[in-house]
């Protein structure tokens, strides 16, 4: 498994990617395409990688890289890729080559599905640091979704992360 940095908002596989990004995530939990090329172009902070494995094209995987911390913003798969372990290898790769607090937006465990994915992330090694957190939605300064911030261990300072998230991710980039 590799992870490759688009940068060029003309890369030949970022439009595979980007149809990738529209059916894995619904409107309200990704961003309009201009403004993610935008940021895949001028945001050195912003890593929008994609996956491959045996020189195929399997996902994406979008993190940011802050001084005291990492966010992880997106992993998707292809449908016909699942079930291949691949997400387990971008979580490997991210525990071994992303060093310090990792955090992320999971939806609340509510429905079996949701419960299933907070257990993965358990399994990997994270645990629930947040449960009212409010997600900012990506299209305007009204908030969106309830979910919970997962970490890799936790923080005295985590307030002060979500605000950054909040400040950097999603608003200064609307």
């Amino acid at each position: 498994m590799n992870l490759i940095r688009v940068t060029d908002p003309n890369d030949v596989n970022l439009k595979r990617l980007i149809t990738l990004y529209e059916e894995a995530f619904p409107a309200s939990e990704r961003r309009e395409i201009e403004q993610l090329k935008r940021l895949i172009e001028e945001k050195d902070e912003m890593f929008f990688n994609a996956i491959e494995c045996d020189d195929e094209l399997c996902g994406l995987f979008i993190y940011w890289k802050f001084e005291e911390f990492y966010y992880l913003e997106h992993l998707a798969v292809y449908p016909e890729m699942r079930n291949k372990k691949i997400g387990q290898q971008v979580l490997d790769y991210i525990a071994t080559n992303l060093q310090g607090l990792r955090l992320l937006e999971v939806e609340p465990a509510e429905s079996e599905m949701t419960t299933r994915r907070v257990n993965y992330y358990r399994r990997n090694g994270y645990e629930v640091l947040d449960c009212d957190y409010i997600q900012p939605s990506y299209h305007s300064r009204e908030y969106s979704l309830p979910l919970w911030i997962m970490g890799n261990y936790p923080t005295t300072r985590l307030k002060a992360f979500v605000e950054q998230i909040r400040q950097e991710v999603y608003w200064k980039n609307v």
